[in-house]
C-alpha cells in the first residue's frame, strides 16, 4: 500500500512509500493591457467612487451624458482608442438633487420623488395603466425619447404602498410617502413630464487629489483627466510618481494642452516634467465631423491607445482612427523640437492618414540610473511590464520557500522562464538571465538578485544610401 512519506523521513517497515511534487514550476504572470483610469465631471452618478465600465453605453447609463459642462465625452475617446476596462471617478462636492411630488387621484400630495444623484441631468417620467392588464400600472423613466427604466406595480389595493415598494429597485429615483399623507386613493396617472433637475457639484483641485487617492489601489495602464490646468497636471505627475515608487509599476499619466496654448509654452511645459511615467500630448487633429481632437480629448484617446497596445508594438506612426488631418502644421524643425522636449504630436503619412509622430514620454534629460530607453513609450512599457510580471510571478512564493540554495533556485527558475517567455513574445532580446547578487549575500529572510534584460526597440529610422553610376546607353 502506498503510504505517504515526508521529505527526510525514513520508514521502519519495508514497503513502497510515495509523495508528489510540482515539477511544472511556478505559474508565469501574464501581461496586463487595456485598462485606463480617468477623472471626469458629469451631471449624474455617484461621486467620489470608482466606477468600472467595459463599454461607453454602460458608462452613459451610470454617469449620464455629462451635461453642458461635463466631460463624459472623454470616455467615448477612451473606448474608441481601444480600452477594455475603465476605472472612472465622478468629481465634485456639493450640488443638489432634483425633487418633485406625486399626487393621488384625489389631488392630494402623496409621494415625494427624489433623484438618486446630484446634477442637472434632464429625465422625464410617465405613470399610467398598463394596456390590457387590469389592476396594473407602470412607471417609466425616459431621457429624451429613450426609455431607461420601466417598473410595473399592482393597483388592487394599497396602490401607493405597492408603488413605493416596487420602485425601490429604481436606478434613478427614491420614493417616500409624504409625511402628512393619510389617504388611501390611487396614484394619479401622469403623462410624460420633465423631472425638475438639481444642480451639478463644484469641482476643485482637492477633488482631483481625492479621486487620485481613490484610484490608488487599482491596477491600470494609463490615467487621464478632464482638465488642462497646469496645477492639476502637477498634482497628477506627483501622484503617478508616488504610486510608482510604492510598487504600482504600470501606469503612465497622460496629460495635454490644446493648440491654443503657444507652441513654445507647450514645449516648455513638457520639458519641465521630464519623467518617463508621464506622457504629454501637445498636438491635435481634426475628426470626420470637423471637430478638434486636442487637449483633454487627445489625452484620453492617446491614453487608451497606450493602454491597449501590447508592449511588443510601437505607437510611433500608429494611425489615430477617425481623424482626417492634423490641427496645426508643424515644420520639420518644430517636430524635432517636440521630440527633444518630450512632447507627443501628430503628423500625416504620405497617404494622408493622421498618426502619432513619435511615441515618447516626457523624459528628455535622463539622470541617475535612467537611460535613453526610458524616452520611448514602447521600451518603457516593456520595462514596466517586466517588473510587474516578475513581482506577480514570485509573489506566491513569499513565505512558502526557504531562503536556501533550493529556494533561491526556485526564484531564479521562475524569473528565467519569464525572461524566455517575454523573448518569445517579442519584448526582450535573447539572453536575459537572473543571478544572486554577489555583492549582497542572502541573510535571514532576505535575498538579493540581479536581473539582466535587453528590451527591444522598434525600427523607427531607416537610412537608404543610393549609389548611382552614370553609364551611357549602349
Amino acid at each position: 500500500m502506498g503510504i505517504f512519506f515526508t521529505v527526510g523521513e525514513n520508514k521502519k517497515r519495508p514497503g513502497v512509500y510515495q509523495r508528489y511534487e510540482n515539477v511544472g514550476g511556478v505559474s508565469i504572470a501574464g501581461a496586463t493591457d487595456g485598462i485606463v483610469a480617468c477623472c471626469i465631471r458629469s451631471n449624474w452618478g455617484e461621486r467620489n467612487k470608482v466606477h468600472t465600465f467595459e463599454s461607453i453605453e454602460q458608462a452613459i447609463e451610470i454617469l449620464g451624458n455629462g451635461g453642458e459642462n461635463g466631460t463624459v465625452s472623454l470616455l467615448t475617446e477612451i473606448f474608441t482608442g481601444g480600452a477594455k476596462k475603465v476605472y472612472c471617478v465622478r468629481l465634485g462636492s456639493g450640488g443638489t438633487k432634483g425633487q418633485t411630488t406625486l399626487y393621488d387621484a384625489e389631488n392630494a400630495q402623496a409621494v415625494t420623488m427624489t433623484a438618486k444623484s446630484e446634477g442637472d441631468r434632464q429625465l422625464s417620467y410617465i405613470i399610467r395603466n398598463v394596456l390590457g392588464e387590469e389592476n396594473t400600472k407602470e412607471f417609466i423613466v425616459l431621457e429624451g425619447t429613450v426609455e431607461l427604466e420601466r417598473i410595473v406595480f399592482d393597483t388592487t389595493e394599497n396602490e401607493i404602498e405597492n408603488f413605493i415598494q416596487s420602485t425601490k429597485k429604481s436606478s434613478y429615483f427614491v420614493f417616500s410617502k409624504v409625511e402628512q399623507y393619510q389617504g388611501n386613493a390611487a396614484l394619479a396617472e401622469v403623462g410624460q413630464t420633465d423631472f425638475p433637475t438639481g444642480t451639478n457639484p463644484t469641482v476643485t483641485n482637492a477633488d482631483y487629489s481625492n479621486a487620485f487617492t481613490l484610484l490608488e489601489p487599482y491596477v491600470f495602464n494609463t490615467i487621464c483627466i478632464d482638465t488642462e490646468s497646469v496645477a492639476i497636471h502637477t498634482l497628477l505627475t506627483a501622484f503617478i510618481q508616488k504610486i510608482y515608487n510604492e510598487g504600482n509599476i504600470l501606469p503612465f499619466a497622460v496629460i495635454a494642452e490644446s493648440t491654443s496654448v503657444p507652441f513654445e509654452t507647450r514645449l516648455a511645459h513638457a520639458k519641465a516634467i521630464n519623467a518617463y511615467n508621464v506622457i504629454y500630448v501637445g498636438g491635435g487633429a481634426i475628426d470626420t465631423l470637423g471637430q478638434p481632437l486636442e487637449g483633454v480629448r487627445a489625452a484620453a484617446r492617446v491614453a487608451a491607445m497606450v493602454a491597449s497596445t501590447a508592449s511588443n508594438q510601437s505607437l510611433t506612426h500608429k494611425v489615430v482612427t477617425g481623424m482626417t488631418d492634423v490641427l496645426e502644421m508643424l515644420t520639420n524643425s518644430q517636430y524635432e523640437q517636440s521630440i527633444d522636449a518630450g512632447m507627443l504630436t501628430f503628423s500625416t503619412s504620405s497617404s494622408g492618414n493622421v498618426w502619432i509622430e513619435s511615441a515618447i514620454t516626457t523624459l528628455n534629460m535622463p539622470q541617475g540610473e535612467d537611460d535613453e530607453g526610458w524616452k520611448k513609450i514602447k521600451r518603457t512599457k516593456i520595462r514596466k511590464e517586466l517588473m510587474n510580471r516578475a513581482s506577480a510571478t514570485v509573489e506566491p512564493l513569499i513565505g512558502n520557500i526557504n531562503n536556501d540554495g533550493d529556494g533561491r533556485a526556485t526564484v531564479m527558475i521562475a524569473i528565467g522562464n519569464l525572461l524566455s517567455l517575454m523573448h518569445t513574445e517579442g519584448k526582450l532580446l535573447e539572453g536575459g538571465y537572473i543571478e544572486v547578487d554577489k555583492n549582497n549575500p542572502p541573510q535571514g529572510d532576505s535575498a538579493w538578485f540581479n536581473i539582466y534584460a535587453d528590451d527591444i526597440d522598434s525600427l523607427e529610422k531607416i537610412y537608404f544610401v543610393y549609389k548611382f553610376r552614370y553609364s551611357p546607353n549602349l
